[in-house]
């Protein structure tokens, strides 16, 4: 029991949720970049490559039997903003309760800050920043979730079930360090008085609502390619075009970056917010970049000018 009490006080001291997402990004960056640009020059385990791919870029080689039963359906990924609803709606009422009823932290909710970021917390942020930073995370939520149920088309397509755990401890993780530096959820009497928006603010929220628009027409787009008159027709691949496909490959996953990169314009030093952004930063240019290569083996008249993430870049 002293050892277990033990483990668990130094997984607070730190801070697993921080802790989480660094792993997350030093996993992703390594084996994206093996995967995508050494695997031409040093051969991969191929139980490695699969456990990585999914969806369409997956099992374009030999399957391994192993890493095949440790896969659930690629339409799983809705489950991911169905579990993240739930959580950013609770931590919208905690912000709720302690902002405008003026009430102070519930003991549970402190104690899952405690085990999920650290007991140490101090606010970086004021009540302004954290509340747009929440309600802009939401915001992009509850979209998400909206288009899984009624605009995506999934194929039978399948992921491994680390990605499956990743995409909900993502959101977990994300909603935890928003609030773990936001005033009050340290537990302690805090200033909880609502200021002004700052011009980098508007910004923030500007590049936020960018990034909604495209990833949401591109989402249309992609599921247009599979429906005719709103029913699924196909679950064959067709090279999607118009929008911003005409100048990369995958622009919702762009989009996911601005809007990321929109809510750190917004709560600035916030640093759980800092690593969660490059965390997601890493992570989807590296799968941008395997789509990319897949458009281009596959289809062969693929436009050359076409990037995988950003613009005239990447």
């Amino acid at each position: 029991m002293e050892v277990l009490n033990s483990i668990i006080y130094l997984l607070m001291e730190w801070n697993l949720s921080m802790l989480m997402f660094i792993v997350y990004f030093v996993i992703i960056s390594v084996s994206g970049t093996l995967i995508n640009f050494v695997r031409n020059w040093v051969p991969l385990p191929h139980a490695f490559i699969q456990a990585f791919k999914f969806g369409k870029m997956a099992h374009t080689a030999q399957v391994n039997a192993l890493v095949a039963h440790l896969e659930v359906p690629k339409r799983w990924f809705m489950h991911f903003y169905i579990f993240a609803s739930v959580i950013v709606t609770v931590a919208i009422m905690q912000m709720w309760t302690l902002y405008v009823m003026r009430s102070p932290l519930p003991a549970w909710a402190s104690l899952t800050l405690d085990v999920l970021s650290t007991p140490h917390r101090k606010p970086t942020v004021n009540v302004t920043t954290a509340a747009l930073g929440l309600s802009l995370l939401a915001a992009q939520i509850y979209r998400r979730l909206y288009e899984n149920l009624f605009i995506s088309v999934f194929s039978s397509g399948r992921i491994n079930i680390l990605h499956y755990i990743v995409g909900h401890t993502h959101y977990l993780g994300a909603v935890i360090l928003l609030v773990s530096e936001a005033p009050g959820f340290d537990g302690e009497e805090q200033d909880v008085s609502i200021s002004g928006v700052t011009y980098l603010q508007i910004v923030g929220t500007l590049v936020c609502f960018f990034g909604f628009a495209i990833q949401n027409k591109s989402l249309r787009l992609l599921a247009a390619l599979r429906k005719h008159h709103g029913k699924k027709v196909t679950e064959k691949h067709i090279m999607p075009q118009g929008g911003m496909f005409e100048v990369v490959s995958c622009p919702h996953m762009m989009a996911e970056v601005l809007v990321y990169l929109g809510i750190l314009l917004i709560l600035q030093r916030h640093t759980g917010w800092i690593i969660v952004t490059l965390w997601v930063i890493s992570n989807q240019i590296q799968v941008a970049v395997m789509n990319h290569k897949w458009y281009q083996e596959i289809f062969k008249d693929y436009p050359r000018k076409r990037r995988a993430i950003f613009p005239f870049l990447l």
